[in-house]
């Protein structure tokens, strides 16, 4: 996969979170980590969603099985 140069991305992410956090939301590290990882080209949106989706899926799984 293609790799993006180093960039300080701090203000974005900052901006991000920001806006994240007008919506009423909190980032946790694990998303900032996985935000960082398609900044730098080493994952995918589209691989974050899915990961993240699958993991929505255990999460749901635990509340039908009663």
């Amino acid at each position: 996969m293609y790799k993006n140069e180093e960039k300080d991305y701090t203000v974005s992410m900052e901006n991000a979170e920001a806006s994240v956090r007008m919506e009423g939301y909190t980032v946790t590290p694990k998303m900032r980590e996985q935000c960082k990882r398609v900044l730098r080209g080493e994952a995918t949106m589209e691989e974050c969603l899915k990961r993240f989706l699958k993991s929505r899926q255990k999460d749901d799984s635990l509340w039908h099985t009663v």
